[in-house]
């Protein structure tokens, strides 16, 4: 353990108001226990008010401040930092002092439970098929009540706070996202090489090992929880470059980093611009997703409440991403004479940037159409405030035009960390094999390109 430590102008921790907001325990518990509140305050009201017409607030809170709009907003910029003041993770840590700390099952131990069975089946899959349902004010604090019981059982169970690594909708796409920020968590290594004792390590309630975040190139599973920080004065955070860690060499790349990237650009981004985006369009009717879901429910006589054409859109969001993936693996494998897997590891840290930079143009128009007035007015709801906030802005205007740039800022974006990893692996036919392994962000440009140009001419400007 360091004693003394000369802070570089980059360590957020060296800079008196940042380092009090950042590491300071009071700061951070009061944090803590005000997102406490409200996610407790919004379960509770949600099932003393189950009408949606009397209850603005559960929603609000869970559905327009919680995510997307401070879960987007901070990834891309301070990484981690939902999960810094998550609820879960508080009780969690919390409740993992006092429990059996068993080693989690071999089973458990899989970060795909929590990315395709607690995020994608049981968030998105019902978002698209039973469109409306989550916002029922009822249906959302049982949704989240689900998912705290659950937490409290994994974290009394078992140690390395499991359910935040391996079970929670959130925790392993945070992760992923995070490195797409401007902030590191690391350790002065000129301090390190004379410690014996690494209480950054054994302060971790994730079994996490900050001194080795640099030579590791990853900060995988971790939640800025600071306990390190607390531990050892050696520990720092730091501005980098945004996204600094994509451009550069990673000592062992994560396949489920790879596969988040990848599936949430299917079923968040692609999907969401194959069913919102021009199914408010004239055309919508001849999307091939609109006209097989109609077929469909009609054959089944599914009730209205039931949406299979959003599913459907889902599906083939699904089909489009993975086989622009395979092909592109497919061909890179072939000109650049590298097997398929480590292509697939050392090329898709590009992908990155194309859901969580893209989502800001959805997030930041949104937030001015809905979450803004959204928030304050379900606030102002439960606290008898007396306020009334208006949107701040209208579905068509043609200033919110600026938020589609963003999809473009996130393709380029992508395209350029994807040249840097290239020069990394030093594959045969180096410009060819760039072409072939640019698969996905071809596809993702292309296809909000044909949205913008079909909503400009057929739908007035109403991409989303």
């Amino acid at each position: 353990m360091g004693k003394e430590v000369k802070r570089t102008r980059k360590d957020l921790f060296g800079i008196p108001v940042l380092g009090f907001l950042f590491k300071n325990k009071h700061a951070l518990l009061f944090y803590r226990l005000l997102s406490l509140f409200l996610f407790l305050y919004a379960l509770i009201y949600g099932f003393l008010y189950p009408a949606r017409e009397e209850n603005a607030f559960t929603t609000a809170i869970f559905w327009s401040l919680f995510w997307p709009f401070f879960m987007v907003i901070t990834l891309n910029t301070l990484g981690s930092m939902f999960c810094m003041v998550c609820p879960l993770g508080f009780i969690g840590r919390n409740i993992q002092k006092v429990g059996l700390k068993l080693r989690p099952p071999k089973w458990l131990r899989s970060p795909f439970i929590g990315i395709i069975l607690s995020n994608i089946l049981a968030y998105w899959f019902i978002l698209y098929t039973f469109p409306g349902i989550l916002r029922k004010p009822v249906v959302a604090s049982v949704f989240f009540s689900v998912f705290l019981l659950v937490s409290v059982l994994v974290f009394f169970l078992f140690r390395g706070m499991a359910f935040c690594k391996y079970l929670c909708p959130v925790g392993s796409v945070s992760s992923a996202f995070s490195r797409v920020g401007f902030t590191w968590l690391s350790t002065y290594r000129e301090v390190c090489k004379s410690c014996k004792k690494p209480d950054c390590a054994l302060s971790c309630p994730y079994e996490l090992n900050p001194s080795k975040f640099d030579e590791k190139n990853s900060m995988a599973n971790c939640t800025l929880c600071m306990e390190c920080a607390h531990a050892c004065p050696a520990v720092r955070f730091e501005v980098r470059g945004w996204g600094s860690s994509l451009v550069k060499r990673i000592q062992k790349p994560l396949n489920w980093e790879v596969w988040v990237y990848i599936l949430m650009v299917a079923v968040i981004t692609v999907a969401m611009r194959l069913h919102h985006g021009l199914g408010r369009t004239p055309i919508a009717e001849y999307m091939p997703w609109v006209a097989f879901g109609k077929l469909v429910q009609k054959s089944l006589g599914s009730p209205a409440w039931i949406n299979l054409k959003g599913l459907f859109a889902m599906l083939i969001a699904l089909a489009i991403v993975l086989l622009s993936v395979y092909i592109s693996l497919w061909l890179s494998s072939k000109v650049g004479g590298i097997p398929k897997k480590e292509v697939f590891l050392e090329i898709g840290y590009a992908f990155a940037p194309l859901m969580i930079v893209g989502s800001l143009a959805h997030v930041g128009e949104f937030f001015l159409i809905h979450y803004y007035s959204d928030i304050v007015n379900g606030l102002s709801q439960a606290f008898s405030l007396g306020i009334h906030a208006q949107p701040l802005a209208r579905r068509g205007e043609d200033w919110l035009f600026i938020f589609k740039v963003f999809p473009f800022i996130a393709g380029g974006w992508s395209f350029f960390i994807l040249k840097k990893r290239v020069g990394l692996i030093r594959p045969n036919h180096r410009k060819l094999f760039l072409l072939s392994s640019s698969g996905l962000p071809i596809v993702y440009l292309l296809l909000w390109t044909f949205v913008l140009i079909t909503n400009f001419f057929f739908g007035g400007h109403r991409a989303s």
